[in-house]
């Protein structure tokens, strides 16, 4: 899932009472005096609020504070507590910072807070470190950047956690941080690590949190982190929450399992909670169709692709077992080529009576269809509007999104501790695309990107942007310099420019096959290499790929797995499409995956916590109706794609 920061706009310090009105602004020479503080490096003060006396004393001060608190100020919580630092000395001075900086950020001050937190001295006492790092997350949190705020919460430091309520605080951070990320299972397990230190009362919320945690992690995530016996609390939770999961539609069989669960796990802590949690489990019977419309081009220049994704579909709809196990009719209509015919064609299959629309697939007929407003039947497109702020009732959007993967490639990179980037696109809309989704995602995440470059696909050679990208010219162009202010012949190895963690490259296999290689020969063998399924052609080929070896990459589950343990083995494809099938190997899982969410999209617009484990990816609905998919990572050891991650532990499933 994704995350973007929101821009912090300027805005006038002002009041806010207790319940969150705005009351009279601050006078404007505060505000003057504001700016002119923010600009010291050596002083974190703020000006004093109206009324507060730079004499009071430091008892007044303390309860002008707590007033201000009480009173939803806390701006003037925030000066009263600076006032108190300038007249403290260590370590009381960094408390009363800390506790400045904690009221900035209850009430939004957010760049003002990091000021103070910054120009704290290095060195402070365990305590106050501790808290410092905490109010640092809680700024990454409140600016969207939920890995950033992991950063600030080690799991190592949990054993100086002495004070039980900073402990408390810590562990809700690292679980908040954790679902922001989309990181359920480390969401669950912080949980879990918190539920001793809580009263009795606030136990059940700490399970509820638990349990929408875990019904966000797919079947086959909540089996796969199960321990063998003696099992312990966290598997109790993941065994519960299969249950639900795979049970929620057979209530019946439901409760036996959670019978036999409770033999199970007889001391387990969710005995508390296990009635109210249960009860809440439902899978929402709306949104069953009986009547489904296949909308395709089944003729023209994209009836390739729209076969491939039709014989996808009806591969789930022969195989299927899940919730449409009962079969419903299906009529297949040809868009052809134009948008017209797309048009009329989609106008007869709600004549004709469908209760849901599957397509269309060319991207004009899925704006002509956009334009004329909310559809009078829930209809799946199999591609995406150009806005994102496109809102319908009855209209969802899914497809093999490209910018999705350019951004699941910032995350990964993100995760893997890297700052610096740089990238290498292919020239045209796509490529540019392709970049601005990196770019933008990655920035947000808080990396850098140093530097990104352009090649023209059709070459066989991209030399000259590799070189301009690592700027190995600037490396030669300082030899000439010397040797010419010399006056002799010097020994010269050029080197490429050393400001860089790795380099994202969007490229097909083709190019992919070229572009590793030559980074190799300018000196980037080192360098890590970020793609997206783009460069992997769907079929092992290590003859063809061992250029590519050490690439890091995404892709869907049907993939890396060739439909393994699924009811769609790829085997069975080849079989009945030999010389097609290899080409349109995604569209395939495309087409499975419309089938199966033709029964779901209305229960995951109503419930956006839920997302279902498909064969393109884990799937999940954003609140415009967008469906997204969360994919697996792979990388190239010896020509042959390897998975280098089990299935992602916030990949949603059903």
């Amino acid at each position: 899932m994704l995350y973007s920061a929101p821009m912090q706009t300027k805005r006038p310090f002002i009041h806010r009472k207790a319940n969150g009105q705005r009351s009279t602004p601050i006078s404007r020479s505060i505000i003057v005096g504001l700016m002119v503080a923010a600009t010291l490096s050596a002083c974190t003060s703020m000006p004093p609020e109206q009324g507060a006396s730079l004499s009071a004393t430091p008892a007044q001060l303390s309860r002008l504070a707590d007033a201000a608190i009480n009173d939803g100020n806390m701006v003037s919580a925030a000066q009263a507590y600076q006032q108190l630092a300038r007249i403290s000395r260590s370590p009381a001075r960094e408390d009363y910072l800390l506790q400045a900086a904690s009221a900035l950020i209850r009430g939004q001050y957010l760049p003002q807070a990091r000021r103070i937190l910054q120009a704290l001295p290095p060195q402070l006492h365990r305590e106050q470190d501790l808290q410092k790092r905490m109010l640092q997350a809680r700024i990454e949190l409140l600016e969207q950047r939920p890995l950033a705020a992991l950063k600030h919460l080690p799991a190592s430091d949990l054993a100086l956690l002495n004070d039980p309520s900073q402990a408390v605080t810590w562990h809700k951070l690292r679980a908040s941080a954790y679902e922001a990320s989309s990181n359920y299972l480390e969401a669950a397990r912080s949980r879990i690590q918190l539920e001793p230190l809580l009263a009795d009362e606030a136990h059940y919320d700490n399970h509820l949190a638990i349990w929408q945690s875990l019904q966000k992690l797919s079947g086959a995530a909540l089996q796969m982190h199960r321990t063998a016996p003696p099992p312990d609390v966290l598997s109790g939770w993941l065994e519960l929450a299969f249950f639900a999961k795979s049970f929620s539609a057979v209530p019946s069989q439901l409760s036996v399992q959670v019978d036999k669960w409770r033999r199970d796990y007889p001391r387990h802590p969710a005995h508390s909670s296990l009635d109210r949690l249960i009860t809440g489990i439902h899978f929402d019977s709306i949104g069953l169709p009986q009547k489904i419309a296949l909308v395709l081009p089944l003729s023209g220049r994209l009836s390739a692709p729209a076969t491939a994704v039709r014989d996808g579909f009806f591969a789930a709809y022969y195989g299927n077992e899940g919730p449409l196990a009962q079969k419903p009719q299906i009529r297949v209509y040809d868009t052809k080529s134009t948008v017209e015919d797309g048009l009329t064609a989609y106008q007869q299959a709600v004549a004709d009576g469908a209760d849901f629309i599957i397509g269309p697939l060319n991207k004009q007929l899925v704006e002509a269809l956009a334009e004329r407003g909310n559809p009078s039947v829930p209809t799946l497109a199999l591609n995406y509007l150009a806005t994102e702020s496109h809102l319908s009732k009855n209209f969802y959007q899914f497809g093999l999104l490209p910018e999705d993967e350019a951004r699941q490639v910032a995350e990964r990179a993100w995760l893997d501790s890297h700052g610096r980037a740089l990238a290498l696109v292919p020239e045209g809309e796509w490529g540019d695309r392709m970049l601005a989704a990196f770019s933008q995602h990655w920035q947000q995440l808080g990396g850098e990107l140093i530097a990104s470059r352009s090649y023209d696909a059709r070459k066989n050679d991209f030399a000259d942007p590799i070189v301009e990208l690592l700027a190995v010219d600037h490396s030669r162009q300082r030899h000439r310099d010397l040797q010419k202010l010399l006056g002799v012949k010097l020994e010269f190895e050029a080197r490429r420019r050393n400001d860089i963690d790795f380099v994202y490259v969007a490229a097909f296999p083709r190019q992919a096959r070229i572009i590793r290689p030559q980074l190799k020969f300018y000196y980037a063998a080192d360098l890590p290499i970020y793609s997206t399924s783009h460069v992997y052609s769907g079929e092992a080929d290590a003859s063809q790929d061992r250029d590519m070896d050490d690439i890091v990459f995404s892709d869907m589950p049907w993939i890396f797995t060739n439909g393994a343990g699924t009811p769609y083995p790829w085997r069975n494809f080849v079989e009945l499409w030999p010389a097609t099938a290899e080409s349109y190997k995604r569209l395939y899982a495309l087409g499975i995956d419309a089938f199966n969410l033709s029964g779901r999209v209305q229960y995951l617009r109503r419930y956006q916590q839920e997302h279902i484990n498909g064969m393109s990816g884990n799937l999940y609905m954003d609140e415009r109706g967008r469906i997204h998919r969360q994919l697996l990572w792979g990388q190239f050891r010896r020509g042959m794609p390897r998975l280098i991650d089990a299935p992602p532990l916030h990949a949603p499933g059903a």
